[in-house]
């Protein structure tokens, strides 16, 4: 009944007929520059990460006063927007200023697990695994990767931590998605956070969810399970609250996925100039947002994401953490990935993936088609891969070897 009267048609003549005002077009790398600063700054209006930058530099100017030198206005007059932020995309500032507490070290075969959380913003925190090998120390630190659960998922699923039988099912069923741990085990300090909306970051049940649902105490068992669910997320509660702010949940995981990234650089056991990111579903699509607005991240690994947001998420309806106020009108995930070039990127999409789109594993192709135009720019084709496992949507990890040869 919904086709006659749908709105589906009329979206995908505007996605085409309007553009994208940031598609990747450069002819040099002078001008792939140009392109990179300008669609990063229409990217961080747009998301609201700038609104974000603006709340923590009163944060902490407030909290600590020397923190906040470097981070508001420029404080030499002739200073210039590109001068004044570091490679995060953020002001420049000391190394962690976010407080850290940590909460636990368990020692482990082969390596300790402790357990952090970090204030990122005015009384929000997020919890996160540092798992670290034993051969790493400050005499020879390591390189480390930041893994980024998926939907479905959270940091004790990623980190192989058994604390509950949910996780202890999804370990037992997809024991590929501990891909912290596998990272720890070849010698990388990896690090496991639980993004907004994800594990013990779970927003407590909508009042929606229950004041006009008919009282029934089965629908209440439910409801109770669902907002208990470790590998449940809130993505909607925190998406529709960031947008009416403003915001938005991209920015949201994007900065505190870039404070995670300002914690590593600032341990001793960590290699601070090899950091990657890493990520399956959702978490793929965080992994390439990190690396894409953070050049601190030395490269990047995007699982089961890369298919293209016209033929894929207009048509599937992902979750709202696929949608941000003006973004399709800035550029397409391909556009996206060129900001990471030419530093190594790993995509992998399985043949079957119902998320490829209407066209199947053609969309993906297509899009790391468009990548490759910014790394052959750059002379530095070899620096992404594209791998399409026989399979559908799940993480293949073949993308090990990569990080060994390029991180």
């Amino acid at each position: 009944m919904a086709g006659a009267y749908s709105y589906k048609s009329f979206f995908r003549n505007l996605y085409r007929n309007l553009g994208q005002a940031y598609a990747f077009q450069a002819q040099t790398p002078e001008e792939a520059g140009q392109w990179r600063r300008e669609f990063r700054q229409a990217l961080r209006e747009a998301l609201g990460l700038d609104l974000l930058e603006e709340i923590a530099v009163g944060w902490n100017r407030a909290e600590n006063e020397h923190v906040a030198t470097g981070w508001g206005q420029a404080e030499n007059e002739g200073q210039t927007e590109k001068e004044g932020r570091g490679e995060s995309g953020i002001r420049a500032k000391d190394s962690c200023p976010w407080t850290v507490e940590q909460l636990e070290r368990v020692e482990e075969e082969g390596y300790i697990r402790y357990k952090f959380r970090m204030e990122t913003l005015p009384r929000v925190f997020m919890p996160f695994y540092m798992l670290v090998p034993e051969a790493a120390s400050p005499q020879k630190p390591a390189r480390a990767v930041i893994a980024i659960p998926a939907h479905g998922a959270n940091k004790d699923t990623v980190a192989g931590v058994p604390t509950g039988s949910a996780v202890r099912e999804k370990l037992s069923r997809t024991p590929k998605e501990a891909y912290g741990l596998a990272l720890v085990k070849r010698g990388y300090v990896a690090l496991c956070p639980d993004p907004p909306g994800y594990g013990e970051r779970i927003e407590p049940l909508p009042t929606e969810a229950t004041a006009f649902a008919p009282p029934n105490p089965e629908n209440a068992k439910d409801e109770e399970a669902s907002a208990s669910d470790p590998l449940g997320c809130s993505c909607k509660d925190l998406a529709q609250t960031a947008e009416a702010l403003s915001l938005s949940l991209t920015a949201l995981e994007i900065w505190d996925l870039m404070r995670l990234a300002d914690f590593a650089i600032g341990r001793e056991e960590i290699d601070g100039k090899r950091i990657g990111c890493m990520g399956f579903s959702g978490g793929g699509q965080y992994a390439m947002w990190l690396a894409a607005m953070d050049q601190r991240i030395q490269a990047a690994v995007v699982s089961g994401y890369v298919h293209g947001y016209y033929d894929s998420i207009l048509d599937v309806h992902l979750c709202p953490c696929n949608y941000a106020p003006r973004l399709w009108r800035l550029g397409d995930i391909s556009d996206i990935c060129s900001l990471i070039a030419p530093r190594p990127l790993f995509v992998e999409n399985g043949l079957d993936d119902p998320l490829n789109g209407y066209r199947g594993i053609e969309g993906p192709k297509e899009q790391v088609d468009r990548i490759r135009k910014a790394y052959r720019l750059y002379g530095q084709e070899g620096n992404l891969v594209h791998v399409t496992p026989e399979g559908g949507h799940q993480w293949y990890g073949e993308c090990y070897e990569f990080l060994d040869r390029m991180l």
